[in-house]
């Protein structure tokens, strides 16, 4: 045998040994990937849904704030943020009513939970819920917000909640609703039409994600604040648990109430699992000449709206790495602001002081 012929064989077996090892390498990462997958697969949705239904709840006392106006929103260009959650997925968590199934609906959300710390707005998130289950399209969803509706809403409310102590105040609320929400609705028509778009009060496919998630039992209004030591921690711990990543934070312009945001508030919101699609969202009216109005912002109210969006994790970033006082003006200004259309965006992480430099003792020879 030649020194070339015998060289080649050499390396050929060496080479199959090589395939073979890697081979071998490649199967054992494949099968730990695989057992891995497995031990952190998400679980079964009837366990998920008995997670979700037990999601811890604040008890609300009585407020100024427990009035008709607030079960409604006056927000008027929610559109701005469509491109931004289009499809996303995940959970969802909110502060106030029927803007949160506009923007839901466009996330095509997994996971609702519908937040307030106003138990008329809670009541009316229910009654909401319950009316989604009943009726199969956007028309009959509005005929139950009408005076001629009141035996059906009866019966509906009677079926869904009965059997809660707050059911005398749901009825209530629906009384209370029927001044608001189709002046709502009818103020939403007016800004789709102008503007062009979609939304779930009249396209049947986006009625039928919110409907979905109503009849499966996906979409729920609960008790809580912001501040609040339970309800959005307890969110945080259920979506954990039910491994579901919260992809949509709403707070409209609450933020704008809180001079610094308190120590248990940046607990809350550092809690809760994100992933590089979630987004925070909100909304602000005040600051006007650094974050302008969006144009028609005031056809549904006479205060405008600047409308904002960032990273989930890029808020969490800013709550936990910066000490002192923050609020969410102090974010907004290292954003990229479109004046024209009164929206902004927020992708700058806080900038952290450096620790002071300890005095090292200089080393001296022997």
């Amino acid at each position: 045998m030649t020194g070339k012929r015998k060289n080649h064989i050499i390396h050929t077996r060496m080479n199959v040994s090589i395939f073979t090892i890697a081979l071998i390498i490649i199967t054992s990462l494949s099968c730990q990937r695989d057992l891995l997958q497995r031990a952190t697969a998400a679980p079964a949705e009837s366990e998920q849904l008995v997670l979700f239904s037990s999601t811890p709840q604040e008890n609300l006392s009585p407020t100024k704030w427990d009035t008709g106006n607030t079960i409604i929103s006056n927000e008027a260009r929610l559109e701005l943020y469509h491109p931004h959650i289009k499809d996303i997925g995940g959970g969802y968590i909110s502060v106030g009513g029927t803007q949160n199934f506009i923007l839901a609906s466009w996330a095509n959300s997994e996971w609702v939970w519908l937040m307030d710390f106003t138990r008329r707005v809670v009541a009316a998130n229910k009654i909401h819920i319950a009316f989604l289950k009943h009726a199969e399209n956007p028309a009959a969803f509005r005929e139950l917000w009408k005076k001629k509706s009141y035996k059906t809403v009866e019966k509906i409310l009677k079926d869904e909640y009965s059997q809660l102590p707050e059911y005398q105040f749901i009825r209530q609320t629906w009384n209370v609703g029927r001044q608001y929400i189709p002046w709502r609705f009818g103020s939403l028509d007016r800004l789709v039409k102008k503007r062009k778009y979609k939304i779930w009060l009249n396209d049947q496919d986006l009625y039928q994600r919110l409907r979905s998630l109503a009849q499966r039992g996906r979409i729920m209004a609960v008790r809580g604040n912001l501040n609040g030591p339970t309800t959005v921690l307890g969110v945080a711990e259920t979506a954990k648990k039910m491994q579901v990543p919260i992809r949509i934070i709403y707070f409209s312009n609450a933020e704008e109430y809180m001079r610094t945001y308190s120590p248990q508030f940046r607990k809350n919101f550092t809690a809760l699992p994100v992933d590089e699609k979630s987004k925070v969202l909100r909304t602000i009216s005040v600051y006007q000449r650094l974050f302008p109005w969006s144009p028609d912002s005031i056809l549904s109210s006479e205060k405008g709206f600047h409308y904002n969006i960032m990273p989930a994790g890029v808020f969490q970033s800013w709550l936990d790495q910066t000490p002192g006082k923050l609020n969410v003006v102090d974010i907004m200004r290292k954003g990229e602001v479109n004046r024209k259309d009164g929206f902004s965006v927020v992708n700058a992480l806080p900038v952290v002081p450096e620790p002071p430099k300890k005095d090292t003792p200089a080393q001296t020879g022997k």
